[in-house]
């Protein structure tokens, strides 16, 4: 769904004049040739909504932080703090009217606005041009990965997405939530495992690992490339469930997501 920004809304007479802030946006503008970053993106943000544009993604993302905007149905609205920011006192003066902003020609790719911090990890946001549209990488020199999630859909939304793409969500949460059967001891050395009613069975055969679901007779061989990456049996038990349950995502992939949510709840983000 496209986002559509209204414009800024009309202020009240002692607000900062219109005109005032589309000169202030110019001289950091001008200033930006010679300081790389003259302004912070608070200031410049709330400029823009003085002077009628549409701030940018970090500029939306520093203000948020900030308490001085709120989005509404995806438009940036000013707080009642940011209203009192723009509602200070100021010397009335007549001021040139300015030409209208061009507007400016589109990135060629993704424009970082955030960093995104989950446990250990950082992540770069990035928003594409002319579209709500965000994109994701590891480091500075990945490529960006597209996001279903959006700004509309909270951060947490965009922090769970990343988790599951970024590493085997649902292997990890087969292996964090599945429980070992006390069962009899196997004559055949098969170790029982339960994961919210779904039942299965390991034991190793030489070199090989067999899986057997409860209710089947027969034994599978679990593809040995399927438990490369996993060291411990407990590990290679939950990869071969992964492996060999075909349809085990559509069947627990709620949960899953909703796990994501509950471990992206402590990210951190930050304005680039």
């Amino acid at each position: 769904m496209t986002e559509r920004i209204a414009p800024a809304p009309t202020f009240a007479e002692t607000a900062l004049p219109r005109a005032v802030a589309q000169r202030m946006l110019a001289l950091i503008d001008a200033l930006g040739e010679y300081d790389g970053r003259p302004a912070s993106h608070a200031l410049t943000g709330i400029l823009r909504l003085a002077a009628g544009q549409a701030p940018t993604l970090a500029e939306r993302t520093s203000l948020q932080i900030a308490g001085l905007i709120e989005l509404d149905h995806g438009h940036p609205v000013l707080t009642p703090e940011g209203q009192a920011v723009l509602a200070c006192e100021t010397e009335s003066q007549p001021q040139p009217m300015l030409p209208e902003p061009q507007p400016e020609e589109p990135a060629a790719g993704p424009a970082p606005f955030a960093r995104l911090k989950i446990g250990g990890a950082v992540y770069e946001i990035a928003g594409w041009p002319a579209s709500d549209a965000l994109a994701f990488r590891t480091e500075p020199t990945a490529d960006w990965c597209g996001l279903d999630a959006d700004l509309a859909a909270g951060w947490s939304e965009i922090a769970a997405e990343i988790l599951q793409r970024t590493r085997n969500a649902l292997e990890d949460y087969v292996r964090m939530h599945m429980i070992r059967r006390r069962e009899e001891e196997d004559p055949a050395g098969g170790n029982g495992f339960d994961l919210y009613g779904i039942g299965w069975e390991v034991r190793e055969a030489g070199a090989a690992l067999l899986l057997r679901l409860d209710g089947e007779a027969e034994w599978q061989t679990v593809p040995a490339p399927a438990l490369a990456h996993a060291a411990g049996f407990r590990e290679r038990a939950a990869a071969a469930l992964v492996a060999q349950v075909r349809d085990l995502r559509e069947r627990i992939g709620e949960d899953v997501h909703a796990w994501a949510k509950r471990l992206a709840a402590g990210a951190l983000v930050e304005p680039v």
